[in-house]
């Protein structure tokens, strides 16, 4: 067992025994963890920083259900990538990937601005093809790509075999290239 996993194991058991301050630092250790799931897949700040709550307020509710046959981060990240799932869904969303960032990113010193423009344009093109993807293929997209999860770790997260995770990364790659040729065509 990684260190890491030995140490989330040794703070879940620290709560369960009454120690409040191990869910602190627990939650510490993992907000950004968190934070940056909901926000690949909420698409917007203000949702991943709700979702980011409800993850860490379902998460001291039921640590105790944590049964340690997998990593913490593991059921961490299904937890994360479900909450935000829900939050979408319970308010009917209909964009993702929203084109205002948290914290826009500073362009490289050897960007010239219309490069960093240029840059800022292809990521805005990829956030609006993503908003149309179906829920699985986007999240799937998003835990493949961004997060660069196997297959194995993301059907441990969502509960769905592999090869439908495949299937449906297969059909987001399709969908997505399609759609920028189509954008790339057009300019």
């Amino acid at each position: 067992m990684a260190a890491s996993h030995r140490e989330d194991n040794e703070l879940i058991d620290r709560f369960l025994d009454g120690d409040e301050q191990a869910f602190n630092v627990l939650v510490r250790k993992h907000q950004d963890f968190v934070y940056n799931v909901s926000r690949k897949i909420t698409g917007n700040h203000e949702d991943a920083i709700e979702s980011a709550q409800r993850v860490f307020v379902k998460l001291y509710d039921r640590l105790s259900s944590f049964g340690k046959s997998s990593a913490f981060t593991t059921w961490l990240y299904r937890v994360a990538a479900n909450e935000s799932l829900n939050l979408i869904r319970s308010r009917k969303l209909k964009r993702w990937f929203g084109l205002e960032d948290a914290e826009k990113e500073l362009p490289s010193s050897d960007d010239t601005p219309f490069e960093s423009m240029l840059e800022e344009e292809k990521k805005e093109q990829l956030d609006r093809v993503l908003k149309t993807l179906p829920d699985r293929q986007r999240t799937v997209f998003v835990l493949r790509m961004s997060e660069g999860l196997s297959y194995q770790e993301i059907s441990d997260i969502l509960g769905v075999s592999t090869g439908s995770l495949k299937a449906s990364f297969f059909h987001a790659v399709k969908k997505i290239t399609n759609a920028l040729g189509k954008i790339y065509e057009e300019q």
